[in-house]
């Protein structure tokens, strides 16, 4: 097993154990399942029109493509530590959502990394509880985006303390409040 599918199941297993949610609820989706989901994802958010910083990795703070900024919803500053609680405010749809989880690769010869998961919001939400609380299991404070997986809207966590929302079904009113 790859050193990378290896940390990948131990951050999953470590995760599951000490949220305790069902591994049915929250999953790393499959590896032949990765590569088609990452790629639609990208298709839609990641700008590809600048030379430099292109990629879902910056699109949280230099902004996302062109065509899905038409349905750009607002940049928010929010509680770290907290935010996620808003979830199933801010989502009306009670399917699984994409968790992509960003391993901060951004060296464009190598390609960024990141790991996907499939969640439920409540399962969501205990491990974001989870995440923030342990520095993500101590690999430190990483980037992440929630995604539908009809792919029709994004929610990307920047280090700053900032979520930009993208898309469309996203009631934002609880945020808009603060």
């Amino acid at each position: 097993m790859k050193k990378k599918s290896r940390d990948l199941f131990q951050f999953e297993s470590e995760l599951i154990k000490r949220c305790g949610v069902s591994q049915q609820n929250f999953h790393k989706v499959s590896a032949a399942q990765w590569k088609s989901i990452y790629q639609v994802i990208t298709d839609i958010y990641a700008d590809k029109t600048k030379t430099w910083k292109n990629g879902l990795h910056w699109a949280n703070i230099n902004g996302y493509s062109p065509k899905s900024m038409k349905r750009f919803l607002g940049c928010y500053p929010v509680d770290y530590a907290a935010w996620f609680y808003l979830l199933p405010q801010i989502i009306s749809d009670r399917n699984m959502v994409y968790f992509l989880i960003d391993k901060g690769n951004c060296d464009w010869h190598v390609g960024e990394e990141f790991w996907i998961f499939e969640s439920y919001i409540p399962e969501l939400i205990k491990v974001l509880h989870t995440l923030n609380h342990t520095a993500f299991l101590d690999r430190g404070w990483l980037d992440y985006y929630i995604v539908s997986k009809k792919f029709r809207w994004i929610i990307g966590f920047n280090h700053h303390d900032i979520i930009s929302c993208v898309g469309e079904e996203l009631n934002l009113d609880c945020l808009k409040k603060k």
